[in-house]
């Protein structure tokens, strides 16, 4: 049984990281490596994942809690957890979010019967303790999917509820980036994509958290914007240098049309947006003080 490594960002997550974590020590499949990242949390998220590690003896021999000695944000988290871990495969999860009991033994599945690289399942939302819509795996080329990933407003880039042959990433130098904390899945899973085999299974792996208000997607700010910037700027240079890039070159314009608005709002716009404390005030956004690691 091949070892898969679950990697976790832990940071303000105290309401939701026993309910994740048990989902995580509970899976059916057996050679699971748990990597949890604090990244400098300041409530109880920590204590919590011990004391809930503890009642599986046997999850706990699986499990690290690496601690960054300041705090790196998501971006930073995640490129430590997958620095650290030692499976065969990986799969992100969000310390908000909650995974059904047979994902990874579904993943795997699919992974050793296609032999691909990145095998990407469906999710459902989780509002109020429970599962809601149903989304499958888009169903459709690999070239036609990564184009439909890099016009970004197509199919939904996210970096959970897939898993990758580690090797794939590690060899082609595609590790999450410290400093883009916000669209950091885009700055990885395009990138992913192209250098990997893909298949599908359309079943529910993942339950995606959509009342987290105060989780990275709820929230958005300059810093955010910005960080936005960086991870489109990363993937159009990486689609400028590749041997194919030209066949992508029509969805890059697109991406690149976005970073301009982006540019033009976060320079100009963003001045006209905000209030006083730098939150912008017409996103439907929360405070920024509380914000917590999961994309829910």
């Amino acid at each position: 049984m091949k070892k898969v490594s679950v990697l976790v960002p832990v940071y303000g997550v105290e309401k939701y990281i026993e309910e994740c974590a048990r989902s995580l020590f509970e899976q059916t499949y057996g050679n699971i490596e748990y990597v949890f990242v604090d990244d400098c949390s300041k409530d109880g998220s920590i204590a919590i994942l011990e004391r809930v590690a503890e009642e599986y003896p046997q999850r706990k021999s699986q499990t690290r809690i690496i601690r960054h000695d300041h705090n790196r944000g998501l971006g930073g988290a995640r490129l430590t957890a997958l620095q650290k871990a030692t499976g065969e495969y990986v799969t992100h999860v969000d310390s908000d979010d909650i995974l059904p009991l047979d994902a990874i033994a579904l993943l795997m599945a699919k992974a050793e019967e296609s032999g691909a690289d990145i095998v990407t399942g469906g999710y459902s939302e989780w509002r109020d303790g429970k599962a809601t819509r149903y989304a499958g795996p888009p169903q459709m080329g690999k070239e036609k999917y990564l184009k439909a990933l890099l016009c970004q407003n197509i199919v939904k880039n996210r970096i959970w509820g897939r898993l990758y042959r580690r090797e794939t990433l590690t060899e082609n130098g595609i590790y999450s980036v410290e400093g883009i904390d916000f669209s950091e899945d885009y700055a990885v899973v395009p990138r992913a994509v192209y250098h990997s085999r893909i298949a599908t299974v359309d079943k529910n792996v993942y339950y995606y958290r959509m009342d987290n208000n105060t989780s990275y997607t709820h929230t958005i700010s300059e810093k955010h914007l910005r960080s936005h910037l960086r991870a489109c700027q990363l993937v159009a240079d990486f689609f400028m240098t590749v041997a194919d890039g030209s066949k992508y070159r029509k969805a890059v314009d697109i991406h690149e049309d976005d970073i301009a608005k982006c540019t033009a709002i976060s320079e100009y716009g963003l001045s006209l947006l905000k209030d006083g404390d730098g939150v912008l005030t017409h996103c439907n956004a929360g405070p920024l003080a509380t914000s917590r690691y999961g994309t829910g």
